[in-house]
């Protein structure tokens, strides 16, 4: 019998694959790089909008305020370190590389880590 937490994995590796985009990481300390842990730059679902918005693939609806995002990591294939309020994100996909700061980090959800973000 499948476990419904092995879907759901494959159910994120599939959306991640079809609306991910690049993002780089950038761990901080008091500001500066954290030379324990480096930079990564990784496919993730990175979803901003106003207060009408959807978050893709998921049927969910989100409340993001205009100055907030959200990045939606699958954990099940994520290497890299756990961020942490006051790391980094670059959307290296978009137009101007726009940069965002991690405001919270949630790893409650069974296969995802969901960064809020807010704009630097």
């Amino acid at each position: 019998m499948v476990r419904w937490q092995d879907l759901e994995a494959r159910v994120d590796r599939i959306e991640a694959r079809r609306f991910g985009e690049s993002v780089r990481l950038s761990f901080l300390k008091n500001g500066t790089a954290d030379p324990a842990r480096p930079l990564i730059n990784i496919v993730a679902i990175l979803h901003s909008g106003g207060d009408d918005s959807f978050a893709a693939g998921t049927g969910m609806r989100t409340r993001l305020s205009a100055s907030q995002s959200e990045l939606l990591i699958d954990r099940s294939t994520y290497t890299g370190s756990m961020p942490r309020q006051g790391d980094k994100v670059r959307a290296n996909d978009r137009t101007g590389l726009p940069w965002f700061e991690v405001l919270a980090v949630s790893d409650r959800y069974s296969n995802l880590i969901v960064l809020t973000l807010g704009e630097v």
